[in-house]
């Protein structure tokens, strides 16, 4: 039996070790790509040579090019020279105020800056537009734009009809950001009748579920699915749906406008006062840094959020925190109960458990008052049975 788990165990660390290899190996087959050596001027014909078909395909359809799908890699990137500079405008429609400063911090700097704190599926965003290549310049990695379509750039970041929809676009993506936040999942028709309700306004739906289905490939931060939308942290929005429909006598949280544009932001994590209790409790307790015990506590909030109870948490502190002795546990438990009080979670349409206990006995106190009034036996029970009081609370 022992020998048949060291031969199973050896298995699945031999599976994982070429598992690591070969993404390894991917990662840097992707670096090469994309940050091949390049030189200056750099025209489209240089962005696009190093692309492959799928790619360039790929292009074509993030740019709507029909009747081209048939074309050989040549006469694919010969059309693309020509419909790339002519589209480009199209291509900022969906743009929020980060990615025009990036445009435009780069048409000033000449047509290319050393990399930015981008990520690769950001840069793959902007390649896909046809409109930004990275490469490797003189030793430094950076990102370049075509010299055919710097100019036309330049024009279009100061164009007033384009600031206008980039600001509404900014709006947009930060209240839908915000929104997913703070209640995980919710269904197209209620995150379109919220956004109007912020708004103050009707919305444009197919426009902008074309600004947000942008914004999903380019910051992660919401999926798209047929339950609807969910923040990209939401790993089962049936089960969030499910739960908050069962609690269909409570109203979603009334955030404001400006808390929803704060939340919106990338990576955004409500630090609230419970929070920063735990991240403290953490670094005078352990040898940690603040940032490791800032880490530890975000993911805390995230398990509240999904669901899980105080014992799973204390579990997953196990892991990364001694928990030697009673007083220890029970302090560092104490710690996670007032987290969970205080967190904003998916399940309870973005209440705190405390918010919702103190609604719910707000709710009963009419039923306490009804109780102190003299019932008359004969009368009916405030109960709400149809019995008579003295057949059924009055006996």
């Amino acid at each position: 039996m022992k020998d048949f788990e060291r031969d199973a165990n050896g298995k699945v660390l031999f599976a994982l070790e070429k598992l690591k290899e070969t993404t390894t190996k991917a990662k840097e087959k992707r670096d090469k790509k994309n940050w091949n050596e390049i030189s200056l001027p750099f025209s489209l014909a240089d962005g696009l040579n190093n692309l492959t078909r799928d790619e360039l395909n790929s292009i074509r359809r993030r740019l709507e090019i029909k009747n081209a799908s048939s074309l050989k890699k040549a006469e694919l990137i010969a059309l693309l020279q020509e419909k790339i500079p002519a589209l480009i405008e199209k291509s900022f429609l969906p743009f929020d105020k980060d990615r025009l400063n990036l445009i435009k911090n780069i048409g000033k700097r000449g047509g290319y800056i050393t990399v930015p704190t981008l990520e690769d599926f950001q840069i793959e965003y902007f390649r896909s537009l046809g409109l930004l290549f990275s490469g490797t310049l003189e030793e430094n990695k950076v990102i370049v734009m075509p010299e055919e379509i710097v100019e036309q750039s330049a024009n279009l970041v100061t164009n007033l009809s384009i600031l206008s929809i980039v600001q509404r676009n900014t709006n947009w993506i930060k209240l839908t950001h915000g929104l997913l936040y703070y209640y995980g999942s919710l269904s197209i028709t209620e995150l379109i009748k919220m956004l109007e309700n912020y708004l103050k306004e009707p919305l444009d739906v197919a426009e902008y579920l074309s600004v947000i289905d942008a914004a999903a490939i380019y910051y992660r931060e919401i999926r798209i699915n047929q339950y609807g939308f969910s923040n990209a942290r939401v790993f089962d929005p049936e089960r969030v749906k499910q739960e908050q429909q069962k609690r269909m006598g409570v109203a979603f949280y009334p955030f404001s406008k400006d808390q929803l544009l704060i939340a919106g932001e990338p990576g955004y994590v409500e630090r609230n006062e419970s929070y920063k209790q735990f991240v403290n409790f953490l670094t005078q307790n352990y040898t940690i840094s603040r940032k490791e015990a800032d880490g530890i506590v975000e993911e805390c909030v995230y398990a509240t959020q999904i669901g899980e109870n105080s014992s799973d948490i204390l579990q997953f502190l196990q892991s990364r925190i001694e928990l030697n002795d009673f007083h220890t546990i029970q302090a560092c438990m104490a710690m996670v109960v007032n987290l969970m009080n205080n967190t904003r979670v998916w399940f309870l349409k973005g209440h705190t458990a405390s918010e919702l206990s103190a609604l719910e006995q707000k709710e009963l106190q009419p039923l306490q008052t009804v109780k102190n009034k003299r019932i008359g036996r004969n009368d009916p029970c405030p109960c709400g049975s149809m019995k008579k009081y003295k057949k059924c609370c009055g006996k």
